[in-house]
């Protein structure tokens, strides 16, 4: 049950319970691991809403209940005690004022949450731990929703912003959160907002999708064979994400991403192409990684792209 008053109001908790969990009791390393994990999630979705919570130091106070280990997450503008968000002493009177860069701290980890149980959610809906299929984006009140498919044709709508996040994220965000499952330890990761409560539960069978990402670099020999080095390509997909760093950009086709080099200019020129269904056309590389040996996965070099829907979607590199 949602804890709330004056002084602080919970947002989220991490849980770990089940048969091995009959006392509330569980080792110190676990403990640790999951802590750890939890703090390093919260900071990067905080991180992605405002650079400005980079500097946060929480504070998550742990509660054990009958069957259950409970890391609960709290906020509010006078929390004290064991039950505190430690504000960084630079920030500290800022921060506890609710209003630090126009995003609420309380706000902030409401979010964080809502996306870190939605994130749980994907990864179990697709059974893949990254190169997720959106079939469409749909308008719904104020905020963009992506709808993404599995395997089955079952359909999952998931805040396109949250998905933007997704594919920013390091991909083993989630792991010391649930290396620590076992057959009789499940783990359920809940977001609250008022009176609802959101959440899910990550059993044993579903820790490889947040542990073994190369797996899926390598399960086919050669990926798209088709696609031979120096052949021409025009293929359909979705645009997913940017990066000016490495100036490429990711090509959703056919359930995986194909990494893509602009071949003149800047991958900037593509910004008001991000989450749309688009014809990109360009000279396909096997030898992106090594001269001598060929990648697995194909590169595109690209000439072109061509926004198959109507523009109206996020800004490819935010802002």
């Amino acid at each position: 049950m949602p804890i709330e008053s004056q002084d602080y109001e919970e947002v989220g908790f991490l849980k770990y319970s089940g048969e091995g969990m009959q006392n509330g009791v569980i080792d110190a390393g676990s403990a640790g691991s999951a802590l750890v994990g939890l703090d390093e999630a919260l900071r990067f979705f905080n991180t992605r809403q405002s650079p400005d919570f980079a500097i946060l130091s929480y504070d998550i106070p742990v509660q054990t209940r009958a069957g259950s280990w409970e890391a609960l997450i709290l906020a509010g503008a006078a929390v004290g005690g064991a039950f505190a968000l430690g504000y960084a002493k630079k920030a500290g009177e800022k921060l506890a004022e609710n209003d630090f860069k126009d995003i609420g701290i309380k706000h902030a980890l409401k979010k964080s949450m809502s996306a870190l149980q939605w994130l749980a959610k994907l990864k179990k809906h697709t059974r893949r731990s990254r190169g997720w299929q959106i079939e469409r984006i749909e308008p719904v009140g104020p905020i963009d929703i992506a709808v993404v498919i599995n395997s089955k044709g079952e359909e999952l709508p998931v805040p396109l912003e949250y998905m933007k996040w997704f594919h920013q994220m390091p991909p083993r965000l989630l792991l010391k959160m649930t290396s620590v499952i076992r057959t009789d330890r499940l783990l359920t990761i809940g977001s609250i907002d008022g009176s609802k409560v959101e959440q899910v539960t990550i059993v044993e069978e579903d820790k490889h999708l947040f542990e073994n990402v190369e797996n899926e670099e390598f399960e086919e020999a050669v990926l798209f064979p088709e696609l031979v080095d120096g052949a021409w390509a025009q293929l359909i997909g979705r645009l997913i994400r940017g990066n000016e760093a490495s100036n490429t950009v990711g090509l959703e086709y056919q359930g995986h991403v194909i990494n893509c080099v602009p071949e003149s200019g800047s991958v900037r020129q593509y910004k008001l192409a991000l989450f749309l269904r688009c014809k990109v056309e360009g000279r396909v590389t096997r030898h992106a990684k090594n001269r001598f040996v060929a990648d697995r996965r194909p590169t595109l070099i690209l000439s072109g792209v061509t926004p198959l829907e109507v523009d109206g979607q996020l800004g490819l590199f935010g802002g």
